[in-house]
């Protein structure tokens, strides 16, 4: 379970913050569990929300940056491989599709 905030800025215009903690179990090549982790993903997307069909339905496409500060208790053969990238991810494409009941 995680956490979410959206603010609607003007003519569509959005920006939303999601912050979602994950509890991680890592295992090795034979199935058996090492350890346990903990990470803490969070997200800041920015996008527009595009109506559909009389107001019915929406559209939004979007761009995000994702970025995990938090990462514990990593079993140091993943570390290694996992130092290679950074802890962030510029400009991933969204699009998001929704019904209003």
């Amino acid at each position: 379970m995680g956490a979410a905030y959206q603010r609607f800025l003007w003519r569509g215009g959005y920006a939303a913050l999601h912050a979602l903690p994950l509890l991680q179990q890592y295992v090795d090549s034979r199935g058996e569990r090492i350890q346990n982790g903990f990470q803490l993903f969070i997200t800041l997307r920015a996008g527009y929300r595009v109506d559909l069909f009389r107001d019915r339905a929406f559209l939004e496409p979007s761009v995000a940056f994702t970025y995990w500060p938090i990462n514990t208790n990593v079993p140091e053969s993943f570390a290694r491989m996992d130092a290679r990238w950074p802890n962030y991810f510029k400009f991933e494409p969204g699009l998001h599709f929704g019904f209003r009941l």
